[in-house]
């Protein structure tokens, strides 16, 4: 009773919010407005397809622009190093992604201003909005935080978007898009699936804070990795790297298993890396996307 009361509470106060300060803004004149979302509250791959989306528009000779919120400053950090080598592809971070879009609009430097989970941003309007889906839309009261784990409902969306609304299904086993392992690697460049990988530790540790970590462990087990313990932080927490490095140091002879995203909060701010023992494992991710699929998001975002 009192979930389902804090749901309504929720409820009102984003229609109130909505209303209030995020009234449908102008459309931008120059760049491409792309906005990257989900209905969940985290965990929807949104990142990664920001990843595939700049890296695919850049080998078209696009220059892309990717603005992540300000608190998601380990997302930022991730897709800095991931595009260090293309300048064509820069990667902001903002409190307010409306106004930072119509300034970079305004010096007409990029091709596509890509908004890095700005579903929920009524103000962005005219943008081609993509829509990752790992369950129907919610409908319903029940499916809202903190009841369920969408953040807005179907029918708050379908008023004050004038672009077009592109619905990726993910949750599916005929889903054009997929979210895989890649690898599970240390500082040397040693893969945890490896045949002596795993065997070498008297155990294997998840140590993440993410949006969806069950998610990472079922992949993870999908390897072959028997995973022995879990410790799940909250997303993007800021002390994370001190709570790792105290648990490398009591489990010297466990192997322990992090995220990019993860490895993106490992200097505490300070710019400077620290080090990395060898017991310590990068999960890295990769975005595979159906080439019919592909097919039809380049041919929305270049011909439309």
């Amino acid at each position: 009773m009192l979930r389902l009361f804090l749901a309504t509470c929720y409820r009102a106060l984003y229609r109130l919010h909505h209303a209030i300060c995020l009234r449908p803004g102008n459309p931008l004149r120059h760049s491409r407005l792309v906005v990257v979302g989900s209905y969940r509250t985290g965990g929807a791959g949104k990142t990664p397809f920001c990843t595939w989306l700049a890296e695919t528009l850049s080998a078209q000779g696009k220059r892309v622009a990717i603005l992540c919120h300000e608190y998601a400053y380990d997302e930022a950090a991730m897709l800095r190093e991931h595009f260090a080598a293309k300048p064509q592809v820069k990667i902001y971070t903002t409190r307010n992604r409306y106004r930072l879009a119509h300034e970079l609009d305004r010096t007409q430097e990029f091709d596509f201003i890509v908004c890095d989970d700005g579903f929920e941003d009524s103000r962005l309007v005219g943008a081609t909005t993509f829509v990752l889906l790992w369950e129907n839309a919610p409908t319903r009261l029940c499916e809202l935080w903190p009841l369920g784990n969408a953040r807005s409902l179907i029918k708050d969306h379908s008023i004050h978007r004038s672009g077009n609304t592109v619905e990726i299904h993910c949750n599916d086993p005929a889903s054009k898009i997929r979210f895989v392992l890649d690898n599970i690697t240390n500082q040397k460049g040693e893969d945890l699936r490896s045949v002596h990988g795993s065997a070498h530790y008297r155990q294997i540790n998840i140590f993440c804070g993410i949006g969806d970590p069950n998610r990472l462990c079922n992949d993870i087990q999908k390897q072959g990795i028997a995973i022995s313990e879990k410790t799940f932080l909250k997303d993007h927490d800021r002390r994370f790297s001190d709570k790792l490095q105290r648990a490398l140091q009591e489990n010297p002879q466990s192997a322990f298993i992090i995220t990019e995203k993860d490895a993106a909060r490992l200097d505490n701010g300070t710019g400077k890396p620290l080090p990395r023992p060898d017991n310590l494992y990068i999960a890295r991710q990769k975005t595979i996307v159906d080439e019919t699929l592909a097919h039809r998001i380049l041919n929305e975002l270049l011909n439309s």
